[in-house]
């Protein structure tokens, strides 16, 4: 055979490395379909797979539960797209998802997460998306609402790491219940229903070793949880868990200092995690939980912005840009984003409003539909998701970008920066009792493509 006419699988080992690590995802699965011993060597060594992590980009990753559908976005894809021409998305991950949303992702894993809003039950699962690989973290007992959690993978001990914080949701014992009925309608002297009709189900030991009894005060028989608002939850009603991969059980952490409900727009940084918090109780509007000393902290914000700006999601989304912390304001301005970066972390007086995004210049879209920064990347642009199904690439520099069209993309989605990884899921839950159990059979769970899975460029636009 000429040597021009060989094929790619008959190069050396080492050529061929070099060659796959210059390839996206998109097109490793096609090669990696190849039943080849060479090619099956390369796909299960890790150093392999760690230089094509160290070399790959953050992409957007958006979940629709509803068809148990994730999409992985290679945010190059449509460069060289003409107006309404289309392209289709690949891969779609085949995911456990019924019920499940991808909510967080940290160094190629992700977070899903479910929670029955009728039962106050919360379950979290672990997932590698590209290995198709996936584990049940353990249940915590008794019941939860309005749960939060932060996920971070430690490249030192290589575990990963979760916190959650949530109400305790107590509930009425149906026997106490009835007791306390007939007493009423026989109209019982008060002093001989002095017992608290309010108690915890399944109560975690934690809580048993914590406090010897639930305690009046804590218990709180007069919540109404048909208006379900933060006051009706008192600070001793605040729980904050830990888990670290290999563990069988969840930690308790005490001294929770915001509410759950009250906190939004999760950014990653320094080993910590950060929010959003619109709590009255706490001082600065930016608070964080530590992975690594396990404290929380709080960081001020912007000049000017209040309470009543972090208690808008829909309008205050916190994201890394260019490695700070940085605050998208679309609620001082609706037709406007105002770009807030804290130049220095932790140091209020080096906010400075790095950009403002002129929504006008995308035309109907920036009129129409709301949209929630999500990616910023080392080139400048910003991406930004709607739930209409549209994605704006904006580039903050040269003010000029386009939108596309995601035809999979409805309400509700999650849209978080993924950045895949070939790594075996098995790599953190070495000698634990975690099960790992994979979606499909094989290593690599195959895409699949519909007449859904397509981007289409609608429009683009400069100022």
């Amino acid at each position: 055979m000429a040597a021009d006419n060989r094929s790619l699988v008959e190069l050396p080992t080492h050529n061929l490395e070099d060659v796959l690590l210059r390839l996206p995802l998109r097109s490793l699965f096609s090669v990696f379909r190849i039943s080849n011993p060479q090619l099956n060597l390369i796909k299960n060594d890790r150093d392999f797979a760690r230089m094509c992590f160290e070399k790959s980009e953050s992409q957007l990753m958006i979940c629709s539960p509803i068809r148990s559908d994730v999409h992985l976005i290679h945010l190059d894809a449509d460069t060289r797209l003409s107006v309404a021409e289309r392209v289709e998305i690949k891969p779609n991950f085949r995911l456990p998802l019924f019920g499940f949303d991808v909510t967080h992702s940290s160094n190629g894993l992700v977070l899903l997460e479910n929670s029955n809003i009728d039962e106050d039950v919360h379950r979290c699962m672990v997932c590698n998306p590209v290995t198709g690989e996936y584990i049940w973290l353990p249940d915590s007992p008794g019941l939860s609402r309005h749960v939060t959690c932060a996920f971070f993978y430690s490249p030192v001990t290589n575990q990963f790491k979760i916190f959650r914080t949530f109400h305790r949701v107590f509930r009425l014992s149906p026997d106490l219940e009835s007791d306390s009925e007939s007493e009423s309608e026989s109209d019982v002297n008060s002093d001989d229903s002095n017992h608290d009709p309010c108690i915890e189900m399944n109560p975690s030991p934690n809580d048993i070793n914590d406090s010897d009894s639930v305690s009046d005060s804590d218990s709180d028989s007069d919540l109404d949880f048909g208006s379900d608002s933060d006051s009706n939850y008192s600070e001793s009603d605040r729980v904050g868990e830990f888990l670290l991969s290999g563990s069988d059980a969840w930690e308790r952490v005490d001294g929770v200092p915001f509410s759950p409900q009250a906190i939004h727009s999760p950014c990653y940084l320094n080993n910590a995690t950060h929010w959003l918090c619109s709590d009255e109780s706490v001082h600065d509007v930016i608070v964080s939980f530590n992975f690594e000393t396990g404290q929380f902290g709080e960081i001020p914000g912007p000049p000017g912005m209040t309470k009543d700006h972090a208690n808008k999601p829909e309008y205050m989304t916190m994201v890394l840009l260019y490695g700070c912390l940085s605050i998208f304001d679309n609620y001082t301005n609706t037709t406007a984003f105002d770009v807030w970066k804290m130049n220095e972390y932790g140091v209020k007086e080096s906010w400075s409003r790095a950009f403002v995004i002129d929504t006008t210049v995308w035309g109907v879209y920036g009129i129409q539909h709301a949209f929630t920064p999500v990616i910023c990347r080392n080139n400048g642009e910003v991406v930004m998701v709607s739930k209409s199904g549209y994605i704006v690439f904006h580039d903050l520099l040269k003010t000029r970008g386009r939108i596309l069209f995601h035809s999979s993309l409805e309400d509700p989605y999650k849209a978080v920066a993924h950045t895949p990884s070939l790594m075996p899921l098995s790599d953190v839950t070495r000698g634990t009792n975690m099960v790992l159990q994979n979606v499909l059979p094989g290593r690599f769970a195959k895409p699949e493509l519909n007449e859904r899975n397509y981007l289409q460029l609608s429009t683009t636009f400069s100022k």
